[in-house]
């Protein structure tokens, strides 16, 4: 058994302005990737998602640390990442511009009980999906929705017609 070498647990190879400048960089086009993919494909979790997440850390860990398996470097590029973390939270917080870009708005889907092709189609959203995602409301008839929206977070809300309550997914 080899002796634990203290010093290269500790003592980073990469400059900590390095890490911070690379971490950020891949953060930003992350980001920028996950933001094209559309909150559509966020908003749920299938096998295909968890493995895309999961296959990216894998991919973006070298670009963000290169070889450094210092745990100073792994702590410094984790508080980086929690950095621009809070600092979009606190934007999107503080200035509704800020919150459109980063987090985007609400698109209408259902109007009246009439689907809103367009906007389903810009969000890769098919009336069978709809409408299993209408079902886990114990609904199945799109003429008692008054609206349904594609929410910011992937998650699709529905206001039903008068009389007969709303619910939020």
């Amino acid at each position: 058994m080899n002796p634990i070498d203290w010093h290269a647990i500790w003592v980073p190879q990469l400059h900590p302005v390095e890490v911070i400048f690379r971490v950020s960089m891949v953060f930003l086009f992350a980001q920028l990737v996950l933001r094209a993919i559309g909150r559509k494909e966020m908003g749920r979790y299938a096998t295909f998602d968890l493995a895309l997440l999961f296959l990216l850390t894998v991919c973006l860990r070298r670009t963000m640390v290169g070889d450094d398996d210092s745990l100073t470097t792994g702590f410094l590029a984790l508080v980086t990442l929690g950095a621009w973390d809070r600092l979009f939270s606190w934007l999107s917080f503080r200035d509704g511009r800020a919150a459109r870009v980063l987090e985007g708005h609400p698109r209408e889907l259902v109007r009246d009980g009439e689907l809103v092709h367009e906007n389903l189609r810009k969000t890769h959203i098919s009336r069978s999906e709809l409408l299993s995602q209408l079902r886990t409301h114990g609904r199945d008839d799109l003429a008692e929705v008054r609206a349904a929206y594609l929410e910011p977070s992937g998650k699709v809300t529905f206001l039903f017609r008068e009389g007969e309550g709303s619910s939020v997914q």
